[in-house]
């Protein structure tokens, strides 16, 4: 059993200077981290500028402003960035998502892990929180308007010169207001490896968008949706990974408990509980629960925890308007 914790970071203001006080606050050790992953030589930064010009300008005045403060070129902060290079994901994601609620685990290795829930509220884009992939990503994340997402990895095989999915979620959450637009993104965008992507507003719209470098598909229901790490679709089931029976047994999990039922804040307990079929423990397999993230859409609060931790409360609105939040790390413990 080791002791496990993770920063809560918080700001406000021009993305450049958001850019900076991040550079200030990381740990180095991530950009060591990525940086054994990604090499300079795999990032385009010329494409790289040329993609985030036109899709989120903001983004890259935030990763002048982490270059500045931690000393390093463009180049080695746009590692931060994911675009154009391997993406780091875990194995497995699950979610429901409702009228009421969206609800997900993210599991993956802690030795790979930004281990950050970050709050930000650029100038240039919308207030969201999440917790960071790629330090400038997110593994999933609400915004200001009640627009929620989640990344789901599906396959690495096709890829192409794109944004990694946490990339993608982090341009949804600072540029969208509702599952429309955040569903007309997801087609504009380039993206580099196949996920899915759920997503939820404040209008009670919920969809699963099923993308991959060369096809977009969308799933739909009145009621609930979940997913986990294969497509559903049968047009996008030919872009499965070979062996998907874990995936599989989370989604009739997710399917044989009645979800539609219980209210969003006893779904989140149910997903972050030791011993049911969505906590995992494979940590050494890169396969362990990191963290359980949730958003409720009539209450406007975000509920999440890390393994052998109290449960993160956000009243997310008041947050909007100005209201820091006192705590500055989750803290807990994993069983490895």
């Amino acid at each position: 059993m080791g002791n496990f914790k993770i920063s809560l970071e918080q700001y406000r203001g021009a993305s450049y200077d958001i850019g900076y006080g991040q550079g200030l606050q990381i740990d180095r050790s991530l950009l060591t981290m990525f940086s054994n992953v990604v090499s300079e030589e795999d990032i385009d930064l010329d494409e790289l500028k040329k993609v985030y010009s036109l899709h989120a300008p903001h983004l890259l005045h935030e990763l002048a402003g982490i270059a500045d403060s931690m000393n390093i070129s463009l180049c080695q902060a746009a590692i931060f960035s994911g675009f154009s290079a391997p993406e780091i994901q875990g194995m497995g994601y699950s979610s429901v998502v409702n009228a009421n609620m969206l609800v997900r685990n993210y599991d993956f290795s802690p030795e790979i892990y930004d281990g950050r829930l970050v709050l930000v509220q650029p100038d240039e884009g919308f207030a969201s929180v999440g917790h960071s992939l790629h330090v400038t990503g997110r593994t999933e994340g609400v915004n200001e308007h009640g627009l929620a997402v989640a990344l789901h990895f599906v396959n690495s095989e096709d890829t192409q010169t794109g944004f990694t999915a946490a990339s993608v979620i982090r341009i949804i959450l600072d540029t969208c207001k509702n599952t429309e637009e955040a569903v007309d993104v997801i087609k504009q965008l380039p993206h580099s490896w196949s996920y899915n992507y759920s997503i939820g507003d404040s209008e009670g719209n919920v969809v699963v968008v099923e993308e991959s470098p060369f096809d977009i598909k969308t799933r739909k229901d009145q009621h609930t949706l979940c997913c986990t790490n294969h497509f559903q679709r049968e047009d996008m089931t030919q872009l499965n990974r070979d062996h998907v029976e874990d995936s599989e047994e989370r989604l009739d999990y997710l399917h044989r408990d009645d979800f539609k039922r219980m209210d969003g804040l006893e779904v989140f307990n149910k997903f972050r509980s030791e011993g049911t079929h969505l906590y995992n423990e494979d940590y050494l397999e890169y396969f362990g629960t990191l963290h359980t993230f949730a958003y409720l859409f009539d209450e406007k609060k975000v509920y999440t925890a890390i393994p052998g931790g109290e449960a993160l409360e956000i009243d997310f609105s008041e947050w909007v308007k100005g209201e820091d939040l006192e705590q500055t790390e989750l803290t807990g413990h994993l069983n490895i």
